[in-house]
């Protein structure tokens, strides 16, 4: 596998175009080389194909890239031969996008049925194309990993499992693969990440001019949202907005009511795309002036992050990354949310996770990662301050995407006289 790591990243440095100004959609060159990569880790590992079924997995060998994953009602199937090009198995509603990239030559075949269709919604015409592939090995990787799902009802997936054991192949495990295929990513993927953080680091930048006491959490989660579509992101899918006095308990959760008020932290984490690509990195803003707990706790994170900068760079392992951010905070193994940050590219967090059991993966140039420590305000108490910063790893070190957090916690303003409910009345003041 480390072979295959490195002849990617080969062919990812040395013939995709270089770092520049993003383009919209996967070239045909950039398709071409996940395929070629993903064939030759099938012939090592013994697979006659691959079977996928979710949105980052179709897109990443096929370019299908749209928002009506968001939609349920149907499934979508694409298989991976050991040789040639991906066959298409999607409901008629998608024979128009997926006959484009028949006509690009990044998709074979392309089947069609008129789905939704709940008694047999393409598990005849997926098991066909499943047991013409040439049989070498008997099996097939899927999507049935950590941090992988498939995407089709259960029973249908039993059906389809049953019908291929008849025919002498079984459907395996093939996520080791497609997780560390995707952990390294190419110039044209680098430069969409690198995009979406800097939208995101020039609204993080303009903040304080638009949230200040008196608005609530949605209101600010709101202001945010759009803020960000004007520098430049495509969507924004991942905002958090919470409070709470000296600081925050919760960095999962929608937005309250809950008003902005002196004394209180406020914590914006956002993930935006461009193209489908995340960027992901929070902020840490004050309103008013900070306590001295809250003002001790983020020097410490903040110190965390730059040792783990300090030692960034490939050959170290994600464990490494742990290890020195803990120690730096005399914190226990796994403590806080139980790690110090992932890998980031078409989903919001990818494998691995910077954490201590499970991190022995060595960091490779061509991986994007989000460094993201946690700190208590005080022992034993619930509340925290967590940082986060976007790197690409580089040949010799690492390069932020994410512009550096301020070491000191930026203060918003605080009305004097009134209370500013709005936004429309926090920017007016």
């Amino acid at each position: 596998m480390a072979a295959l790591n490195v002849w990617f990243i080969f062919i990812s440095c040395c013939i995709a175009p270089t770092i520049g100004r993003w383009k919209r959609g996967d070239s045909k060159e950039e398709l071409s080389r996940r395929l070629a990569v993903a064939q030759a880790w099938m012939k090592k590992e013994k697979y006659d194909g691959l079977f996928l079924t979710t949105e980052q997995n179709v897109r990443y060998f096929t370019g299908y890239h749209s928002a009506f994953w968001l939609s349920p009602a149907r499934p979508w199937y694409v298989v991976v031969p050991a040789d040639g090009l991906p066959v298409a198995v999607v409901p008629t509603i998608g024979e128009d996008v997926f006959a484009k990239a028949q006509a690009r030559g990044v998709v074979g075949k392309v089947i069609t049925w008129p789905s939704p269709m709940p008694e047999d919604d393409g598990v005849t015409q997926l098991t066909k194309v499943l047991r013409e592939l040439p049989s070498y090995f008997g099996r097939v990787g899927a999507e049935m990993g950590n941090h992988m799902t498939i995407r089709m009802p259960i029973l249908d997936f039993n059906r389809l499992t049953h019908n291929l054991l008849e025919a002498g192949t079984a459907i395996v495990d093939g996520s080791k693969m497609l997780l560390r295929m995707r952990l390294v990513k190419s110039p044209e993927e680098v430069a969409k990440i690198e995009a979406a953080c800097k939208a995101q680091s020039e609204a993080y930048t303009e903040m304080p001019k638009i949230i200040m006491a008196g608005m609530t959490e949605a209101e600010a989660c709101n202001a945010v949202k759009r803020l960000l579509l004007s520098k430049g992101a495509d969507d924004v899918p991942y905002v958090i907005c919470r409070s709470g006095a000296g600081s925050y308990s919760s960095i999962i959760e929608h937005p309250t009511e809950r008003r902005l008020q002196d004394g209180d932290m406020l914590i914006i984490d956002t993930g935006s795309q461009v193209d489908g690509y995340y960027c992901d990195f929070n902020r840490n803003f004050a309103i008013g002036e900070p306590s001295e707990e809250a003002k001790a706790a983020h020097e410490i994170v903040w110190q965390a992050t730059q040792a783990a900068l300090d030692i960034l760079k490939p050959g170290i392992t994600y464990r490494d990354l742990y290890e020195v951010m803990a120690k730096h905070m005399a914190l226990e193994a796994n403590s806080g949310v139980g790690r110090f940050g992932h890998s980031v590219g078409l989903q919001l967090t990818e494998w691995p996770s910077i954490r201590m059991e499970l991190s022995p993966e060595v960091i490779e140039e061509g991986h994007v990662l989000s460094i993201e420590p946690s700190y208590p305000l005080a022992p034993g108490d619930d509340r925290f301050i967590v940082t986060e910063e976007s790197v690409q790893i580089t040949q010799t070190g690492y390069r932020l995407l994410s512009a550096r957090a301020q070491r000191a916690i930026p203060v918003l303003p605080v009305p004097t006289g009134k209370t500013c409910a709005t936004e429309t009345c926090s920017m007016s003041n």
